[in-house]
């Protein structure tokens, strides 16, 4: 049974990646911020080992791990995007991260970029499209995705970056735009958004943890990949088809938000073409299963 390290694995994308990653067989060694209140997400498996370490100590790793992964995902990352020191932070404590495991005998690195790296931009964003980010947050994510090359590189390690766009799901972070229209149209309260004519694409969580499992296995060497749906349109469109499923009768006042508007067109081209992976879940669909079914799951299983 092949093992997968995982950091930052109580988090959003990190428990969907575990989920997804227990249920294809895989032995997943997840690495959590010690006395977190999201690690009860992750429930009791004969296939799971829970690896209670912050990423400042991640240089003790090794004393950690009892059999050498075959693989590692890096997700943990500090969610203070403005703020230079912490974004430094996690940028350090990435580079202790894949020392380590280059230390361990990890065969693959797969780190987890964002499209902040891009910066702001109307034009279609392919793997190849120069760097612009406008935020420490971005700055740091593209420095990781330079620095972690050539440090894997030199350590004799396959190394992989996937940019994850848009992202939703099961635990989803309350800050993001989903949630805020979920909140707000469950209430009756009227959503404030901009003109909605922005293009944007959604992901759901369940197929964001599939691209990273086909990065892991058959993504290739050295190479970068956009992980995204490749549904590009209005962003009025889907806020249009969220009230439809969650609040048929309610308004949304367009127009009314300052936020500037902006763009965001990425090609999922590469990763189709290098992988064979490609989104399952339409976005209706991805909102019945996060708005609808997600209280019910954790209520059952006792989870906030």
């Amino acid at each position: 049974m092949e093992r997968v390290l995982v950091t930052g694995a109580a988090g959003f994308l990190g428990w969907n990646l575990v989920e997804y990653l227990l249920s294809h067989d895989f032995f997943v060694e997840a690495v959590v911020r010690p006395n977190s209140p999201s690690n009860v997400r992750l429930l009791p498996h004969p296939h799971l080992r829970i690896m209670p370490l912050a990423m400042e100590d991640i240089v003790h790793l090794s004393e950690y791990v009892i059999e050498p992964c075959d693989y590692a995902v890096h997700l943990a990352w500090d969610a203070r995007r403005m703020d230079f020191a912490a974004q430094r932070a996690s940028l350090t404590a990435t580079l202790d991260l894949v020392e380590v495991l280059g230390a361990v005998g990890c065969r693959r690195f797969l780190g987890i970029g964002s499209q902040a790296e891009y910066g702001m931009t109307n034009e279609v964003m392919e793997e190849t499209s120069s760097l612009q980010p406008v935020t420490p947050y971005g700055a740091t994510k593209a420095a990781a995705l330079h620095m972690t090359r050539q440090c894997a590189a030199q350590l004799g390690m396959d190394w992989v970056w996937g940019r994850v766009f848009s992202v939703y799901g099961m635990y989803e972070p309350e800050s993001t735009l989903l949630s805020y229209l979920a909140r707000t149209l469950r209430s009756g309260e009227t959503p404030q958004m901009t003109a909605g004519t922005q293009l944007w694409d959604y992901l759901h969580a369940s197929d964001a943890a599939a691209a990273m499992a086909a990065l892991l296995l058959r993504g290739r060497n050295g190479e970068v990949y956009n992980i995204a749906h490749g549904d590009v349109r209005p962003l009025r469109s889907f806020s249009e088809e969220m009230r439809d499923i969650l609040a048929p009768t309610a308004q949304i006042a367009y127009g009314t938000s300052e936020r500037p508007p902006t763009s965001m067109r990425p090609s999922v081209e590469k990763i189709q073409t290098h992988t064979g992976w490609q989104a399952c879940i339409g976005f209706a669909e991805g909102l019945r299963r996060t708005y609808l079914e997600q209280k019910r799951f954790c209520v059952e299983q006792n989870v906030v």
